[in-house]
């Protein structure tokens, strides 16, 4: 949820103040870009935070990874396997 509201709360604000001002709050459309830019960000880092905290997803990611690269299928070995 963290993630979330920092990706997109600039944007939003800037949604919410631009509809209320008009053209008074006049805002370059580069930074526009870059606020929505930030926001889509928060779509790359969803699979960064639920490797973390999510055991499960995490062997899922593992599998999906030695099926898709079978040159890595190695590295992603417990150290059970090994023995």
């Amino acid at each position: 949820m963290g993630a979330f509201l920092l990706c997109w709360l600039p944007f939003f604000i800037w949604y919410l103040t631009t509809s209320l001002c008009g053209e008074a709050c006049y805002c370059p459309n580069t930074v526009v870009s870059v606020l929505f830019w930030i926001g889509y960000f928060n779509s790359a880092l969803n699979p960064l935070i639920y490797a973390y905290f999510n055991r499960d997803f995490r062997d899922a990611f593992k599998d999906t990874l030695k099926s898709a690269l079978p040159c890595c299928a190695n590295c992603c070995q417990t150290p059970s396997q090994f023995v």
